[in-house]
């Protein structure tokens, strides 16, 4: 196994059993707890659930009506995943990291709908992307690396299920 720079060392916490802990899907307070009986259409997004899956599709007309966990995120304004995109480099060329981040959203949202970006925000020379995954910001975060560079971080607010991701190039 590769030892982590310095520079790319996770924030908060120590590298190993606390990750995939915290990213344990189970820990999301907004994940049902149990699959539920009959069909469900979200009526912000027009999701379905299906046998206890979101999807894309055409909903039965007996489905009742219930916002997906995503759209419940957007509504109460709480992100699970929060990129904070810092440097003169990335700031001169936001057009392309906002692009790269929008397309890995794009990507991932096909298979996985309820992968979505809340916001994005310019905020004194700072970018800030907030997400409705954890796995969604932490993707973004891993492609903006692989395009340009730079360094990246990882941190868990403690005790909640938010990932902070910090790019800076």
């Amino acid at each position: 196994m590769k030892h982590a720079e310095p520079g790319n060392r996770a924030l908060g916490f120590s590298p190993g059993r606390r990750l995939q802990l915290m990213m344990d899907p189970r820990n999301d307070p907004y994940r049902a707890r149990r699959k539920p009986r009959g069909e469900l259409l979200c009526p912000d997004c027009s999701l379905i659930c299906r046998e206890g899956r979101w999807q894309h599709g055409p909903a039965d007309a007996q489905a009742h009506a219930h916002r997906c966990p995503a759209c419940q995120r957007i509504a109460d304004r709480y992100p699970a995943g929060t990129l904070t995109i810092e440097g003169s480099y990335a700031y001169e060329h936001r057009s392309e990291v906002l692009v790269t981040a929008r397309h890995v959203a794009e990507q991932m949202q096909v298979e996985h709908p309820l992968q979505r970006i809340m916001d994005i925000e310019a905020l004194d020379g700072r970018i800030q992307i907030t997400t409705t995954d954890i796995h969604l910001v932490q993707a973004i975060g891993k492609s903006l690396l692989h395009a340009f560079g730079g360094v990246l971080r990882y941190g868990f607010a403690e005790g909640q299920y938010q990932l902070r991701v910090d790019w800076a190039a």
